[in-house]
């Protein structure tokens, strides 16, 4: 006669092991955390370097050419399939019209902003933000190519002639992403500005 099987309890974890499970789940989201935060910056720093650096060049551009150049600021348009803010240089004749149509010739290629920077509205230390006015109808390549804009527009002076006004306007980029051509600011993320003169319109860090 064979003897009964011995009774087993089901496997299972103890108590001290889902803490120990706990405790690394928490100290990896953490790191992962940390870790999202340092590359954010590092991102929102290197967009912005780069827009000051576009900044430059529009102007320096402006000069040698002895012709009108324009920075334009292309936000994503809703349903695109990426969602990323993109820069671009075009040489100009004439400022915006009444109907915000600009005729260009483009000098650099677009640039991308990286994954996760957004440029954000609203004012800068009490100067009007670039985002806030109203965007117009940038056409080049003999009508074949077209988007919307926020120009910022360099005469051969160096200075800034649009937006129109006599006072700086400024610029502020920040941690999030965009959802239908919509930013959308991270919570704590942190932003850069800067602020671009109208004599001398160059790009000053305010932060």
């Amino acid at each position: 006669m064979n003897s009964p099987a011995p009774h087993r309890q089901p496997a299972g974890f103890s108590l001290i092991e889902l803490m120990m499970v706990m405790v690394i789940a928490g100290i990896l989201l953490t790191i992962g955390f940390s870790v999202f935060g340092r590359s954010a910056v590092t991102a929102r720093r290197t967009a912005t370097d780069e827009f000051a650096a576009a900044v430059e060049q529009a102007r320096t551009s402006a000069i040698t050419r002895r012709k009108n150049v324009v920075l334009a600021v292309a936000p994503p348009v809703a349903g695109s399939s990426d969602q990323i803010c993109r820069f671009g240089l075009f040489e100009v004749d004439d400022l915006p019209d009444g109907e915000g149509n600009l005729t260009g010739r483009q000098v650099q290629r677009w640039n991308s902003m990286p994954q996760n920077v957004i440029l954000l509205d609203g004012k800068i230390e009490g100067l009007r933000n670039v985002m806030d006015e109203d965007a117009v109808q940038l056409t080049w390549k003999d009508g074949k190519n077209h988007a919307q804009v926020h120009p910022l527009v360099f005469s051969p002076r160096g200075g800034l002639v649009w937006p129109t006004g006599s006072d700086p306007v400024a610029v502020k980029i920040g941690t999030g992403n965009y959802r239908d051509g919509q930013p959308r600011e991270v919570s704590g993320g942190g932003h850069n500005s800067m602020r671009i003169g109208r004599v001398v319109a160059r790009p000053w860090r305010l932060d």
